[in-house]
């Protein structure tokens, strides 16, 4: 890979595989195809907030409306928003949206159908997080009990089943789950952490039973189909997603210390490969993850201008995306580094 494109200023911007739609100080909504071609840039009326990109669709948020933007036939649409005062779009699939909202009473959780402009469902949404869905499923985590996960019932909005992950016979210590879970067919995969020591947890997803735990593998893992990959000190581990067997592991200690790489990094695993972001020294590497071989890398900023005071790639979900050739990393200046 290497650097084709640098973009200044891109303030939280939505990535896909098909582009990039960020937006700019003139209150103007920029699309950035594959092919770094650029379109919109006129400046909305009103103030607007980015949502969602999907298949050749922009949604945003007014005060008012939901604003649907169709990027290739340059169709708008508006759609009146029942919702006033704090709210927190937690996820967006289909024609739906799950809302949390602050009212008189509380904080609500919703699910929200934005082209008809109807609640579906609303429920006591106090904590909820990070939401996964997975068909009639969804998954969050809590803002505060942070030991909690709690399904509900993505049709009906009703709970289904709530676990705590420190009862859960757990080695002594408070557990706190660490990320968003990640589903494969009928489990729910969980990382959690005491501080000291972190587990990786299989769970029922029906019930929230506890399959198994595998320590030392909880931080920064991807569920692939039938294997679990985990970056577990300077090891990639092949976890066995119905057992918690670990079916094979490759050391890369002896490359990243002739790289001088820092293990502080985001990681992505995609198509047999490992791909680091340095949070500190903003090296980004390739990885192969069956061998080991480190196949690439590179310093996007000089040593004199990195570190916790200098500029950063944050430790974040949000800020490092691989789609088949293509890369994308954000960094703390908002600078969007683009290599192919």
């Amino acid at each position: 890979m290497q650097l084709v494109h640098r973009l200044n200023q891109v303030q939280e911007p939505l990535i896909t595989a098909a582009g990039i739609v960020y937006k700019n100080s003139d209150n103007a909504i920029i699309r950035i195809d594959y092919n770094l071609l650029v379109s919109g840039g006129v400046p909305e009326p009103t103030p607007f907030v980015l949502v969602a990109a999907a298949n050749e669709e922009v949604v945003i948020r007014t005060k008012d409306n939901i604003i649907t933007w169709n990027t290739d036939s340059n169709v708008r649409k508006e759609y009146p928003f029942n919702y006033t005062g704090s709210l927190q779009i937690k996820l967006l699939y289909d024609d739906s949206m799950i809302i949390r909202n602050k009212t008189a009473a509380g904080w609500n959780l919703s699910k929200y159908n934005f082209r008809n402009s109807s609640i579906i469902w609303e429920t006591d949404g106090a904590y909820t997080h990070l939401f996964t869905r997975n068909g009639d499923l969804l998954v969050a985590t809590h803002t505060e009990k942070k030991e909690l996960l709690t399904c509900f019932s993505e049709a009906k909005g009703t709970a289904m089943w709530e676990v705590n992950i420190n009862e859960l016979g757990l080695p002594a210590g408070n557990y706190e789950i660490v990320a968003r879970g990640q589903f494969a067919g009928n489990r729910i995969y969980v990382g959690v952490t005491s501080g000291q020591t972190d587990y990786l947890l299989c769970l029922d997803a029906g019930n929230g039973r506890l399959h198994w735990l595998v320590k030392g593998a909880g931080m920064r893992f991807q569920v692939t189909g039938q294997t679990i990959l985990c970056f577990v000190n300077r090891e990639i581990w092949h976890i066995n997603a119905a057992d918690g067997v670990c079916l094979h592991s490759v050391d890369l200690s002896s490359l990243i210390k002739f790289a001088d790489i820092d293990l502080y990094a985001n990681i992505i695993f995609r198509d047999n490969k490992m791909y680091m972001a340095g949070i500190l020294d903003t090296i980004i590497s390739e990885w192969d993850i069956q061998t080991g071989e480190l196949l690439w890398h590179y310093r996007i900023h000089d040593t004199s201008k990195t570190g916790r005071k200098g500029i950063m790639i944050p430790a974040a979900e949000d800020v490092f995306y691989v789609f088949d050739n293509r890369m994308y990393v954000l960094d703390s200046e908002q600078t969007l580094h683009i290599f192919t």
